[in-house]
């Protein structure tokens, strides 16, 4: 007498239990959780740092059209690429100012163009064309801020331009986690 179905060995069953399931559940969620601001925080930081790169890459090409051109080269804010705006949170443009009025006239050569700053970023600091001397010297002196929307200084830089021209961009010289401006004052969100 057999009982095949009663006494038949048990079969191995692959899978998960429910138990192992919320076990892997939990773990997944705190590595999400522990994750998550981590790369919020770097996405800010390469929008911030992609802003002020392009711009800094514009007002360089700016100076040194100025000097192998010899002649006045205006940086501006621009929404129809021929008058200059006040708004730098607009597209810029660079271009041959031969009257020096910071205002593309018929005739005046566009240089180079960049896009708006990308649209979770606030900009500050400069409103005003900047015109670059066929000395390279720069018409003002100024640290344009680039913030998160947030403003959380932490994330801020700036372009730092001085009026004899040179370009950089701000550093933290004093490990505090704030980077600073032109004059060595933290940098701020307003």
């Amino acid at each position: 007498m057999s009982y095949p179905a009663l006494f038949a060995s048990p079969r191995k069953h692959k899978g998960l239990t429910l138990l192992e399931m919320l076990i892997a559940i939990a773990i997944l969620a705190i590595l999400v959780a522990t994750v998550t601001p981590s790369v919020s925080n770097i996405l800010t930081q390469n929008r911030i740092t992609s802003d002020v790169n392009r711009l800094s890459a514009l007002a360089q090409h700016a100076r040194f059209t100025a000097i192998n051109e010899q002649l006045t080269v205006t940086l501006c804010a621009t929404t129809d690429y021929m008058d200059c705006s006040s708004e730098w949170r607009n597209a810029k443009m660079i271009f041959i100012d031969t009257n020096s009025n910071s205002k593309r006239d018929e005739g005046e050569r566009l240089i180079a163009t960049s896009d708006p700053i990308h649209q979770r970023n606030v900009i500050s600091g400069v409103t005003d064309p900047i015109l670059f001397a066929q000395e390279g010297n720069s018409s003002i002196r100024t640290t344009i801020t680039l913030c998160p929307d947030n403003q959380d200084t932490t994330f801020a830089t700036a372009l730092l331009i001085a009026l004899h021209g040179r370009i950089s961009i701000a550093i933290d010289s004093n490990d505090d986690g704030i980077k600073e401006d032109l004059s060595g004052d933290e940098l701020t969100c307003e």
